[in-house]
Parts: C-alpha cells; structure tokens; sequence
C-alpha cells in the first residue's frame, strides 16, 4: 500500500463538489449536501462566483479561484455576517421608529393648544 499523494497548494477543498449541471455553469455542494453557490463562465473568459445566498463574491480570472472564493466565503462564516447586518437593521428601524414617534408626538402638541 502506497501512501496518498498530497498536493502543496490544494486547489480546492476535498469536502466540496463541484458540478457542471450546464456548460459554464457549476454548483458547489459540501460533502453533506449543503448548497454553496454557483460558478458561471463569462463571455470574456472570467469567472463569476456567487455564495449560497445568491450574493456575488466577485470576478475570477481562473475556475479555481473562483472556487476557492465561494468555499472561503462559506469558512468566513456568511451567517455571522447576515446575523450582524440584521442585528444592525432591526436597531435602525428601532431608532427610526422612535424618531417618528417623538415628531408624531411634538407635532400632536403644536396643534392642541389651548
């Protein structure tokens, strides 16, 4: 028995799969069935990768770029990032709805003077 070859620099993760459901279209799936994104080829030769919730990641030169990007972006944790923009969301419209409440409430008092 021979030991496995490894590579230096591997291209991308062995956990993911990548497949080419349509010409210059690829979905990628971690080992257990999660969806990851997709890749789709350009007419100009570049790469488009885009995550599991359809938000571009950016432009490639090179397939395997492309999918190193989609499989970090999934390592970086894209939940925590959605968790933290609608945290950031929920106190803005918190703070908006404060804001109209005080100016309904002034503007109620202008107008009720005796």
């Amino acid at each position: 028995m021979s030991a496995p070859a490894w590579s230096a620099h591997p291209l991308t993760s062995p956990a993911v799969r990548w497949d080419e459901v349509e010409p210059g279209f690829r979905v990628g799936t971690a080992r257990d069935g999660e969806y990851l994104g997709y890749i789709e080829s350009t007419a100009h030769g570049t790469f488009v990768a885009v995550d599991g919730r359809s938000t571009p990641v950016g432009r490639y030169f090179s397939l395997r770029e492309a999918q190193r990007a989609v499989v970090q972006v999934k390592r970086m944790g894209a939940r925590s990032l959605s968790a933290s923009a609608e945290l950031t969301a929920r106190r803005l419209a918190t703070s908006s709805g404060v804001l109209a409440a005080s100016l309904l409430l002034s503007a109620g008092a202008l107008f009720l003077k005796p």
